[in-house]
């Protein structure tokens, strides 16, 4: 495994556990210019860039009072890409269980995500979050 790779995939475990902490941390592994994406045809899914999912992300981690635990199940990585399989842990504040299974592509370049994919279950996520 080359120096490269290995130091994206920590980077990609640190985000995570920023992600987890509930902090605001998690946007320090951004730059100005990263794209983030989420599947879904919704409220939820789609594009943005990192000004944009400031304001998107405190919506959706404040409907869970408690945080959302992201465990890391499997990770694999090539060049700048990491693909990382996670499992969330979550009580939505309407008191049900989030407990969604995620697919992350991060695109990493010079110690930051310069690209985030998020595939879901997306109507877990409309259903606890959008109510549809």
């Amino acid at each position: 495994m080359t120096s490269t790779i290995k130091k994206n995939k920590e980077i990609a475990i640190k985000f995570f556990e920023a992600l987890s902490s509930g902090s605001e941390a998690y946007l320090d592994f951004y730059n100005d210019d990263s794209i983030i994406w989420t599947a879904g045809n919704n409220a939820i899914g789609g594009t943005r860039t990192k000004k944009e999912i400031i304001d998107f992300a405190q919506g959706i981690l404040a409907a869970f009072p408690t945080g959302i635990t992201f465990n890391i199940t499997g990770m694999t990585a090539e060049n700048e890409r990491v693909a990382v399989e996670v499992n969330g842990e979550a009580i939505h504040a309407s008191g049900e269980a989030y407990n969604n299974k995620y697919h992350f592509l991060l695109t990493i370049k010079n110690g930051k995500i310069i690209e985030l994919k998020e595939y879901m279950d997306t109507q877990l996520a409309a259903k606890i979050l959008l109510g549809e």
